[in-house]
């Protein structure tokens, strides 16, 4: 390996997916305020409306990649002991047909597994993609880490997630959805979500 080229398939589709995104949102908030500057020399000049709701719509763009910057680069901790999840079912997720969004239409894993000594009900966070989605058969089961606190990414123990270990890397995956944050990239097998920091990984 030479440089900083990311050695895993994984690694290269996730930080190509967050460029793409965090790039998306730089140009659009560019666009705004190079509309704004110009309002300022046109005939006839902006109004003021116009420059506030220029100003707020760059803003909403620009500060979305400021704030979460950290959140991408690090997870809470992550409890590293695997566990049986048992597959429960499948729960679709879209977004508005009337929205402007081209984010794909995608499946989360429904599954149990052992939680503070409890069976609890979560989600894999890993996104399946189509051609591996049918191994994921109710009854089935798989081996997962969990959150050293299941509350602590979503600050709801009900919105909890769990992730598939690297025992299962030949599954393909198009991404990952954490609640607050998802992850949709070029589908490949191999874990997005693992080659992330997590809190309690050594510095």
């Amino acid at each position: 390996m030479t440089g900083d080229a990311p050695a895993h398939p994984a690694a290269r589709r996730r930080r190509d997916a967050d460029l793409r995104l965090v790039r998306g949102m730089w140009i659009i908030a560019a666009v705004l305020l190079a509309w704004l500057a110009i309002g300022f020399f046109r005939e006839p000049p902006a109004s003021w409306q116009e420059r506030s709701a220029a100003g707020v719509l760059a803003a909403c763009f620009a500060l979305p990649p400021l704030l979460t910057r950290g959140y991408r680069k690090r997870l809470p901790a992550l409890d590293r002991t695997p566990r049986t999840a048992t597959v429960t079912g499948h729960e679709a997720h879209e977004t508005d047909p009337d929205s402007d969004s081209d984010m794909p239409r995608y499946d989360l894993v429904a599954v149990t597994v052992d939680l503070g000594g409890a069976a609890a009900a979560t989600m894999i966070a890993d996104i399946v993609a189509e051609e591996s989605i049918d191994r994921f058969a109710v009854g089935s089961t798989w081996s997962v880490y969990a959150f050293a606190d299941p509350a602590a990414l979503n600050d709801d123990p009900d919105r909890t997630r769990v992730i598939l270990t690297e025992a299962h890397d030949d599954v393909v995956r198009a991404g990952y959805d954490l609640g607050y944050y998802t992850l949709h990239c070029e589908a490949g097998p191999g874990s997005d979500l693992l080659l992330r920091r997590f809190a309690n990984d050594p510095r």
